[in-house]
């Protein structure tokens, strides 16, 4: 006869490989760690028709159309963006 402990223990051992397991990994493709996300800086689009930018820094993906032409973007993505020339710093 078995006891309902040795359930549990089982339960335990088997989420622990589950969460040691390592990442997939594809040829080719190189794993990036996203920085943890800082303060939006108003980013303000000069354009006319619909956009979305990757930030260069943390990869995220920013929208710009009629009314919203200003978001809040991450302080590290600022520079690479203003350099497109598009854009222009504050509201």
């Amino acid at each position: 006869m078995s006891c309902c402990g040795q359930g549990r223990m089982a339960l335990k051992t088997s989420q622990a490989a589950t969460a040691t397991a390592p990442a997939r990994t594809w040829p080719g493709v190189q794993a990036r760690a996203i920085p943890p996300p800082r303060a939006g800086v108003p980013l303000r689009y000069l354009g006319a028709a619909p956009i979305v930018v990757r930030g260069p820094v943390t990869g995220a993906a920013y929208s710009f159309a009629g009314s919203r032409n200003t978001q809040p973007v991450d302080a590290r993505d600022l520079p690479g963006l203003l350099k497109k020339g598009i854009f222009r710093s504050g509201g």
